[in-house]
């Protein structure tokens, strides 16, 4: 559970109570300027003249120029007055028994206060320099202090805030050897006499329980206080969303909101772009990032943007450094880039030595050097195996195997409670609260004995979890009845926190896993569609997991759509096809007309990404038959529109005109508010055909009609039209206020496509205006959001465009023969000769 520090000018007044001998001198120390009060009490500078001003205003504190230490001009300086300096001295009477805990050196935790740490601190330090480091969890770690690193952030000119974010980082409850394999990281990732020489990624291998994840520790522990800080640890389920989700609320913190931004916008992020982001937001400070359980995520997006960043991070003028801790000893990173820079190094994590496995079997009274050798050998130095040999000591007899040895001389011993506790935390995946073990009738106070055992470890405050390989033993002798009996209790706690997409998919994680495939399917139906649209790409494996032969067909049906969805998203046409005829089948069994047709337009979607045009048509005029005979005027205005683009596409102007009249006619006829969108579409059509008047009315009317909608991403589109209006008319700024407001909103709602095609608009506007460079950069952020949802036509659009507007011959060639090849690949012919007419006359005009 978080502990609130003192608040920031109680912070101030201690610190200012240090110094109050100074508020007559002409020269006055630094820790006394706004920088100095900055560093102090570690908020930014920019935010000391308001943190001031409430004591300014009390008379507490006095402001005059003064002579800086160490600075050549007069700065302003900060005094406490005789009412402050009584005020601070009530304040430090009052905080002397603020509780806090500390870590010494060993890794014993120390229950202490404020005014009593003195007594267990190595070396002196003031009570505002406590509070600065002391984490969330009212800890403060001294190992990782030292008197030079106190002075050297208390006088920083500079304003650099370091940003530490460590996750589910386990804590450290001992830790021995292990000198030389931190010494050679350290000195890879810095390589202080020569910094060129540095390797800025490390790949590090090693068995389960090795010690992998407390090496990481420690060396997370050497950089503190000098880098910012990312420690991220991947789990079975996660892709890469989940990797770039942590990353981007840490470079949030360091000040940086493009990679937010970006996510925002792009449900499926590109490697070689979040790469750049990535890297173009480090190159302002020293950062290390670690990722630990590396070989749990076989997602390749999160794999090639790993490659993509460590590619780039020689490149950075900053010190840079990435550490990957995995099982697999396949390295994830190419050691040299084409031109035989060394870009990463691999190391393998082996065994404790001798001299340090003797510090994790302290039961071993009067060991014999014969039987602690014997030990040593059979556990191959292996920590966490040593440990739990130590536990199980006195041992009478060594088994065969080190798994019988644990299961008899460790689990045995367990107690029926701890049993069922340690059972319980295994079959989550990630760290959990106590309320959730809690909630099953189970003793938590035995948890503090599991963790001195080593069997489970804490996580923060209030999570706990287990070991990999612990869980692996629990799991490999679980019975199935225990087993789904704990998942069942496991789905029962995420039931009722479904309000992020992270407990849907673990929810539905655990269903599966208790043979409820009946309710997943049911919760799939529920909220899958809103996961497909976040960009949560890891339920297809769940979605894969789901026995259809189990739910009922109308659940199964949705499944696979759904599973089409994605398939189709990732580029995997012919997969997602298939799903999609056999899902057809289906629901033509079921008789359920509204869902073939909705497949049917599906399947006409993937025919027209693949640029055959006759099939789409074939499919969308199927599906209109339905829509047709179930009087559904929603689906049939949407196919009708479908229907009208593709006609346009082949050049077919009179069928356009048609099908978008049919359009008209069913927004005449019917009154429904799902129609709002088909207007939108058909007013956008009628702009792009040059029929400024027939979209006039649909225009204004989109723009009323959503105006007190609750649903702001419609009536940014309706913003987005109304503005195409207006640029068409004439009225260029009109357009531009109207098509920027839209951008905003839709860049806070994430849908891509309604996004770029705003941006077209906007940057056809610029155009116009003659505004080119404005409207290039606002075609390249463009590109970087189709190219991140891999929304094909729209690159080959933006391409054309970027051909078409940019300055330089070179550039727009190689614009338009990207285009060019986007074209080909989709088989847009019409738009291929388009794009080569544009391409003669760039030509011809050089």
């Amino acid at each position: 559970m978080a502990i609130p520090k003192p608040g920031v000018q109680e912070r101030i007044l201690l610190h200012l109570r240090d110094y109050s001998d100074f508020s007559e001198a002409v020269e006055v120390p630094f820790s006394l300027s706004q920088m100095g009060i900055a560093n102090a009490v570690a908020i930014a500078r920019s935010n000391v003249p308001r943190a001031i001003a409430g004591l300014k205003d009390q008379g507490l504190l006095i402001e005059r120029q003064a002579h800086v230490t160490g600075v050549s001009r007069k700065r302003k300086a900060y005094f406490l007055s005789k009412p402050g300096i009584a005020l601070a001295e009530d304040t430090w009477k009052r905080l002397r028994s603020f509780h806090l805990r500390c870590i010494i050196h060993g890794g014993d935790i120390i229950s202490t206060s404020l005014g009593e740490i003195q007594n267990t601190l190595p070396f002196s330090m003031r009570p505002v320099d406590v509070i600065r480091y002391l984490d969330d969890n009212g800890i403060i770690d001294i190992r990782s202090l030292s008197e030079d690193l106190i002075e050297r952030d208390l006088s920083k000119h500079v304003e650099k805030q370091l940003v530490t974010s460590l996750g589910d980082l386990p804590r450290l409850r001992h830790f021995y050897g292990r000198q030389v394999e931190l010494g050679m990281m350290a000195d890879l990732l810095e390589a202080r006499d020569d910094p060129s020489l540095a390797v800025r990624t490390i790949h590090v291998a090693g068995i389960a329980g090795i010690g992998k994840t407390t090496v990481a520790s420690k060396l997370i522990e050497r950089f503190m206080h000098r880098r910012n800080l990312l420690y991220h640890r991947c789990q079975d389920w996660e892709g890469a969303r989940g990797f770039l989700d942590s990353v981007a609320d840490w470079l949030a913190s360091i000040g940086d909101g493009m990679l937010t931004d970006y996510l925002t916008s792009t449900p499926h992020p590109r490697p070689d772009d979040a790469a750049k982001i990535l890297a173009d937001a480090l190159s302002i400070a020293p950062s290390l990032i670690v990722i630990d359980d590396y070989h749990k995520v076989s997602d390749k997006t999160l794999h090639q943007t790993i490659k993509a960043f460590a590619l780039r991070i020689p490149k950075i003028d900053q010190d840079i450094g990435l550490v990957i801790f995995s099982r697999s000893h396949r390295v994830a990173i190419p050691t040299k880039d084409a031109e035989g820079n060394i870009i990463s190094m691999p190391m393998v994590l082996t065994g404790l030595d001798v001299e340090a496995s003797k510090h994790l079997l302290p039961a071993f009274e009067d060991l014999q050097k014969e039987q602690f050798m014997f030990i040593h050998s059979m556990a191959r130095g292996h920590p966490l195996v040593l440990e739990l040999i130590n536990r199980g000591a006195p041992a009478t007899a060594f088994h065969e195997t080190l798994e019988n040895y644990i299961a008899v001389e460790i689990f045995s011993k367990l107690s029926a409670e701890q049993k069922r506790l340690l059972g319980a935390l295994a079959i989550y995946r990630e760290a959990i609260p106590l309320a959730a073990l809690a909630a099953q009738g189970l003793d938590t106070d035995e948890l503090d004995s599991l963790v001195e055992q080593g069997l489970a470890r804490q996580a923060d405050a209030d999570s706990y979890d287990v070991h990999d390989l612990i869980r692996e033993f629990l799991h490999s002798g679980m019975e199935e009845d225990t087993r789904e009996s704990l998942h069942k209790h496991a789905a029962d706690w995420y039931s009722n926190k479904l309000s992020s997409a992270e407990s849907i998919i673990e929810f539905l994680h655990h269903l599966i896993k208790c043979n409820q495939s009946e309710r997943a399917a049911d919760v799939v139906s529920q909220h899958g569609e809103n996961l497909v649209r976040d960009g949560r790409m890891e339920l297809l494996a769940i979605l894969e997991a789901i026995d259809l032969q189990s739910v009922d067909e109308i659940h199964a049906c949705k499944v696979r759509i759904l599973q089409a969805d994605i398939l189709t998203l990732q580029g995997r046409f012919d997969e997602g096809q298939s799903l999609y005829e056999e899902a057809l089948k289906h629901s033509k069994i079921l008789n359920d007309v509204a869902m073939e047709a909705s497949v049917l337009a599906s399947l006409a979607d993937i025919s027209l990404k693949r640029g055959d045009y006759e099939k789409s048509l074939k499919l969308h005029r199927q599906a209109l038959e339905i829509f047709v005979s179930i009087e559904d005027g929603v689906g049939a205005a949407r196919t009708y529109n479908n229907m009208g683009f593709i006609f346009r596409r082949k050049g077919d102007i009179t069928s356009a005109k048609e099908a978008y009249s049919n359009v008209e006619e069913i927004l005449t006829t019917e009154e429904d508010t799902e129609l709002i969108h088909s207007r939108i579409l058909l007013a956008r059509s009628w702009l792009e055909m040059g029929e400024v008047e027939k979209a006039r009315g649909h225009a204004l009317k989109c723009h009323e009609e959503t105006v007190s909608q609750p649903d702001k991403a419609l009536h940014a589109r309706a913003r987005a039209v109304l503005g195409r209006f207006y640029a068409k008319t004439g009225d260029s700024e009109l357009a531009l206020h109207h098509y920027s407001e839209a951008l905003e909103q839709m860049g806070q709602d994430g849908d891509p496509i309604a996004l770029i095609e705003t941006t077209l608009l906007l940057g056809e506007v610029l155009e116009d205006s003659e505004r080119m460079e404005e409207a290039l950069d606002i075609y390249r952020e463009g590109l970087l959001i189709a190219e991140g949802n891999d929304l094909r036509m729209q690159i080959g659009e933006l391409l054309a465009r970027l051909g078409g507007a940019a300055p330089d011959m070179t550039r727009r060639m190689e614009y338009l023969q990207r285009a060019l090849t986007v074209f080909r690949e989709l088989g847009a012919e019409g738009r291929m000769r388009e794009i080569q007419s544009m391409v003669h006359q760039a030509i011809i005009g050089r």
